[in-house]
């Protein structure tokens, strides 16, 4: 008797529980169904591109005169607002592109630079 009573007072709770229940699981297996019937297109190259032999990007701050070997010697970097030369050994000396390159010290204090603080 006290079954049938607490399924009186509680019926609006259950039946609400359980159509939640059900439309739940009926969204799922409706997504699993057609998650199963997607079929991607093909897709078919049919003609290679090719490279352009000159092109050259376009790099917002990049210097327009940078030196390309210049390994062993003294680089020399030039900023909007400074110039600055790296030593060989120096903290910046790998990851610096330079402009400039320098056989000695004398050399890059008599064009303007000064040597980097690390």
């Amino acid at each position: 008797m006290k079954f049938a009573e607490l399924i009186k007072t509680h019926q609006q709770k259950i039946v609400l529980s359980v159509g939640y229940i059900l439309v739940a699981s009926l969204a799922f297996a409706m997504g699993r169904i057609t998650a199963f019937k997607v079929d991607a297109p093909e897709i078919k190259i049919e003609q290679v591109s090719e490279a352009l032999s000159n092109y050259t990007p376009d790099v917002a701050g990049a210097q327009s005169a940078s030196v390309d070997n210049c390994e062993g010697k003294i680089k020399g970097n030039i900023s909007s607002s400074d110039k600055i030369y790296h030593l060989p050994g120096g903290a910046f000396y790998n990851r610096t592109n330079p402009e400039q390159c320098f056989n000695t010290e004398a050399e890059a204090k008599a064009a303007g630079f000064r040597k980097s603080s690390l």
